[in-house]
């Protein structure tokens, strides 16, 4: 952004600054974002999408097969392009939600693991962003409450409720082999 030179000095003493300083100046009030930090948010992003897309559209096309009235009817492709609606507002939210995370970034513990009631506070959190991303593209597609809130429950359900509850049995399972397994000697 280099700006014309005047021919004289104003009576001021205003001196116009050369770009290196322009520059300078431009980069400590609009930071660039760091390439691998492109690169995490993008992955992030791509990730939020390539799960949640299944998953939704199998919620829905089931619930179109199964029960045709929370659908109204709708076909199963019908129920892929909402799949697809929902995912696209989750990867867009999973964007804004790391971009505004890297802003604001608080120290964490010393080694990195997040507290119980934090990560209780987060899955919340990404259950309620989930509900609203669902709840917005059904509302748009002329459904009622009640069939917004039996889709919206069963999305929440499948995406945040069974993949907790899989990771806990797992956790579970992990420690009873450990705890029956004897102690390596040393």
């Amino acid at each position: 952004m280099s700006s014309p030179m005047p021919e004289q000095r104003s009576d001021r003493g205003l001196v116009w600054a050369s770009d290196e300083v322009m520059a300078g100046i431009a980069q400590q009030i609009q930071p660039q974002m760091r390439q691998p930090t492109r690169n995490v948010v993008t992955r992030t992003a791509m990730l939020a999408f390539v799960v949640t897309w299944p998953a939704a559209f199998i919620v829905f096309a089931v619930a179109t097969l199964v029960v045709p009235s929370v659908t109204d009817g709708a076909s199963v492709a019908a129920a892929a392009f909402w799949a697809l609606q929902v995912a696209t507002l989750i990867a867009i939210s999973t964007i804004v939600t790391a971009l505004a995370g890297q802003r604001a970034a608080r120290p964490g513990p010393a080694d990195g693991a997040p507290s119980t009631g934090r990560a209780v506070l987060r899955g919340v959190g990404h259950a309620l962003l989930t509900g609203a991303c669902a709840g917005l593209v059904l509302a748009l597609q002329g459904l009622s409450a009640g069939q917004i809130a039996a889709l919206t429950g069963a999305l929440v359900a499948v995406l945040h409720l069974l993949p907790l509850v899989a990771t806990r049995l797992l956790l579970r399972s992990r420690q009873r082999r450990r705890a029956g397994s004897p102690a390596p000697a040393r």
